[in-house]
């Protein structure tokens, strides 16, 4: 049976099964453009889902809808795989991270 929330894990396999024939290059600073994508349309949909999963990739814990894997456009897809691959490496300290979120967290409360 076929459930309709995914572990973090999961929705990040899915995102790059999404992304995986994308062959541009990649985001110099993700962790910045993914707090200024935010920040430009707090109230947009997909920087709200882009909100949850910058609060999910530090602590590598969160749930996701199966829907939610399919509702970033092309150069979002493109940041948020750039993001995941940071958290990934280590790019940014815990301190970078959760400044980040609470930047992001302030331009969506506004």
């Amino acid at each position: 049976m076929v459930t309709d929330m995914m572990s973090l894990a999961q929705f990040q396999d899915e995102l790059r099964r999404i992304a995986r024939f994308d062959l541009s290059e990649p985001i110099a600073n993700p962790l910045s453009a993914a707090v200024q994508k935010i920040t430009d349309n707090p109230a947009l949909g997909q920087a709200r889902l882009l909100g949850r999963l910058l609060k999910a990739l530090p602590c590598q814990r969160g749930e996701f809808r199966r829907a939610d894997a399919s509702a970033f456009d092309m150069a979002t897809l493109r940041l948020v795989i750039a993001l995941m691959n940071a958290a990934c490496t280590g790019k940014y300290t815990h301190v970078e991270w959760l400044e980040a979120i609470t930047a992001a967290d302030a331009a969506t409360s506004r």
